[in-house]
Protein backbone atom coordinates (compact mmCIF):
# COMPACT_ATOMS: atom_id res chain seq x y z
CA UNK A 1 0.00 0.00 0.00
CA UNK A 2 1.15 3.51 -0.75
CA UNK A 3 1.05 6.41 1.63
CA UNK A 4 -1.00 9.31 0.28
CA UNK A 5 -0.76 13.00 0.96
CA UNK A 6 -3.82 14.96 -0.07
CA UNK A 7 -2.89 18.63 -0.21
CA UNK A 8 -5.29 21.55 -0.51
CA UNK A 9 -4.10 23.20 -3.68
CA UNK A 10 -6.67 25.97 -3.95
CA UNK A 11 -9.84 27.27 -2.32
CA UNK A 12 -12.33 29.03 -4.57
CA UNK A 13 -14.74 31.05 -2.49
CA UNK A 14 -15.05 30.32 1.22
CA UNK A 15 -14.57 26.81 2.55
CA UNK A 16 -16.96 26.34 5.45
CA UNK A 17 -14.84 23.43 6.74
CA UNK A 18 -11.96 25.87 7.08
CA UNK A 19 -9.55 24.36 4.56
CA UNK A 20 -6.75 26.65 3.48
CA UNK A 21 -4.16 26.29 0.74
CA UNK A 22 -1.41 23.94 1.93
CA UNK A 23 -3.51 21.94 4.42
CA UNK A 24 -2.67 18.22 4.32
CA UNK A 25 -4.64 15.03 4.87
CA UNK A 26 -2.56 11.85 5.10
CA UNK A 27 -3.72 8.34 4.32
CA UNK A 28 -1.68 5.38 5.50
CA UNK A 29 -3.83 2.27 5.55
CA UNK A 30 -6.02 2.03 7.55
CA UNK A 31 -5.69 5.50 9.08
CA UNK A 32 -6.66 8.92 7.70
CA UNK A 33 -5.14 11.84 9.60
CA UNK A 34 -5.96 15.51 9.28
CA UNK A 35 -9.15 17.52 9.25
CA UNK A 36 -11.72 15.86 7.03
CA UNK A 37 -14.85 17.52 5.66
CA UNK A 38 -17.74 15.10 5.20
CA UNK A 39 -18.55 16.59 1.77
CA UNK A 40 -14.95 16.45 0.60
CA UNK A 41 -14.53 12.85 1.75
CA UNK A 42 -17.51 11.83 -0.37
CA UNK A 43 -15.65 13.08 -3.44
CA UNK A 44 -12.20 11.83 -2.40
CA UNK A 45 -12.97 8.35 -1.06
CA UNK A 46 -13.35 6.48 -4.37
CA UNK A 47 -9.97 7.85 -5.48
CA UNK A 48 -8.26 7.30 -2.14
CA UNK A 49 -9.11 3.61 -2.15
CA UNK A 50 -7.74 3.22 -5.69
CA UNK A 51 -4.70 5.48 -5.28
CA UNK A 52 -3.18 3.83 -2.21
CA UNK A 53 -2.85 0.42 -3.83
CA UNK A 54 -0.12 -0.72 -6.21
CA UNK A 55 -1.21 -0.21 -9.81
CA UNK A 56 0.21 -0.89 -13.25
CA UNK A 57 1.38 2.26 -15.09
CA UNK A 58 -1.61 2.21 -17.45
CA UNK A 59 -4.17 2.18 -14.62
CA UNK A 60 -6.65 5.09 -14.77
CA UNK A 61 -5.80 6.29 -11.25
CA UNK A 62 -2.30 7.25 -12.39
CA UNK A 63 -3.66 10.13 -14.48
CA UNK A 64 -5.83 11.59 -11.70
CA UNK A 65 -3.85 14.37 -10.02
CA UNK A 66 -6.45 16.77 -8.66
CA UNK A 67 -9.95 16.38 -7.27
CA UNK A 68 -12.47 18.87 -5.96
CA UNK A 69 -15.15 18.90 -3.34
CA UNK A 70 -18.72 18.89 -4.67
CA UNK A 71 -19.59 22.48 -3.63
CA UNK A 72 -19.91 24.36 -6.95
CA UNK A 73 -19.52 27.85 -5.44
CA UNK A 74 -17.03 27.26 -2.63
CA UNK A 75 -14.81 24.63 -4.18
CA UNK A 76 -11.70 23.16 -2.62
CA UNK A 77 -9.18 21.65 -5.02
CA UNK A 78 -7.13 18.74 -3.64
CA UNK A 79 -3.94 17.26 -5.09
CA UNK A 80 -3.24 13.57 -4.44
CA UNK A 81 0.43 12.74 -3.93
CA UNK A 82 1.46 9.09 -3.79
CA UNK A 83 4.53 8.41 -1.67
Amino acid sequence: MKKLRIVVENVRGECYAGYQKGDVIEVEDPVITGRLCIYAISALLPYITAAYRETPPEDWINVVEVLQCPDPENTVIFRIIRE
